[in-house]
């Protein structure tokens, strides 16, 4: 046999070896896919140490993905673009969205990176089974496993709310509550590319995926706190409400939560971003400028977390005006932005505040089971 003709037969083979393994790994990769760890492979130098890791494109993000048919990929972390500027309250953070696309080429695994357009490369050393590893810079091998979530179709929630506390640098100050049938408030105070008092509207589809991220997290097994051991950055707060109740609080300080609580929180947190706000008077801004609400009765008080605060000021919002007399057994103190006080009084389900009543219709206190959680107030309380 000539040699070009042996050497013609090996290129059809290999050719054919890698289309066959392309196809093969379009096969396998549909489905979610989260980072378990990275496998350090390099050898050692003569003087027996090894450099540092290389930063790859994760960044500090865990990596999570969604790959489904068509090319399209859900990166679970989310891309984002940060303005700069002087002045700091023109500072933004820009959430780009977690949808983009990917491609396999022969083994590489591409996937649009949506902050500069560029293709990020990774190669595909195998998929057995459900872990697939892909090889990144020198003898680097990252894992991931393929994602199997437990998701109880009878857990569901009537309203869900996220808050951001800010940090010391510039970090977004918001709440944003959701319900079921789709009805959104949000509520901007700093560093956000809309700050103010809003209402939009998502599909009841839209919200039902929003929840279905949030059981992906196993919500009721998660711990009411998570703390990083440092200072100085922001807290994140969900809550979940059921029958007007609240069922479940958690707070994430320095992102130390699941990260699966994570994935689900970060998009909301921004969601104002990708939705056609409606401005919102209210004659409650002095309770706006509150992250944080409590409830005073003589030398006790009752605090409640910021999503806690943001899903009462909900409430009041969409409660009915009344003119009934009740007994001012609560007070909580407000300030608005000019630092002038002044006093909402309530007995739990009638708020009076600037000589409007306004009724729940059932007692927020006692139905949260509220009044269990007073004590007595120090001097750091005000």
């Amino acid at each position: 046999m000539k040699p070009s003709i042996i050497i013609y037969a090996l290129v059809f083979i290999l050719f054919s070896c890698q289309r066959d393994n392309e196809k093969q790994f379009k096969k396998d990769i549909i489905g979610e896919w989260t980072y378990i760890r990275t496998d350090d492979q390099r050898k050692q130098s003569k003087d027996n140490t090894l450099k540092p890791i290389p930063p790859t494109v994760f960044g500090t993000h865990i990596p999570g993905y969604i790959f489904s048919e068509n090319n399209n990929c859900e990166n679970k972390s989310g891309y984002f673009k940060s303005i700069d500027a002087a002045n700091r309250e023109d500072r933004k953070t820009i959430f780009l969205g977690n949808k983009t696309s990917y491609k396999i080429e022969n083994d590489s695994l591409k996937i649009l990176n949506l902050v500069d357009k560029t293709w990020e490369n990774q190669k595909i050393y195998s998929i057995i089974g459900d872990t697939m590893t892909v090889k990144m810079g020198d003898s680097l091998y990252v894992k991931y496993a393929r994602a199997k979530y437990k998701i109880n179709p009878e857990e569901s929630y009537d309203q869900i709310i996220v808050s951001s506390s800010g940090c010391y640098g510039t970090c977004p100050i918001a709440n944003v509550s959701i319900d079921k049938s789709g009805k959104i408030f949000y509520h901007g105070k700093h560093y956000n590319t809309q700050n103010g008092f809003f209402e939009s509207k998502i599909t009841e589809n839209e919200y039902q995926k929003i929840q279905n991220n949030f059981k992906k997290a196993n919500i009721q097994n998660l711990e009411d706190n998570y703390d990083a051991d440092w200072t100085d950055d922001e807290t994140i707060t969900i809550t979940f409400i059921k029958n007007h109740k609240i069922v479940k609080t958690i707070t994430d300080y320095g992102r130390k939560a699941p990260i699966d609580l994570i994935w689900a929180y970060t998009p909301v947190r921004f969601l104002y971003q990708q939705i056609k706000l409606k401005p919102l008077n209210t004659d409650y801004g002095a309770l706006l400028s509150r992250r944080q609400l409590n409830f005073n009765k003589g030398n006790q008080i009752c605090d409640l977390g910021q999503s806690e605060s943001f899903y009462l000021l909900t409430e009041i919002v969409k409660g009915k005006k009344n003119t009934q007399k009740f007994e001012k057994k609560y007070q909580i103190e407000l300030w608005d932005d000019n630092d002038k006080k002044t006093t909402m009084y309530t007995d739990g389900r009638y708020f009076l505040l600037n000589d409007k009543t306004i009724d729940l219709g059932y007692n927020f206190l006692t139905q949260n089971n509220l009044t269990e959680n007073f004590r007595t107030k120090h001097k750091y309380d005000y």
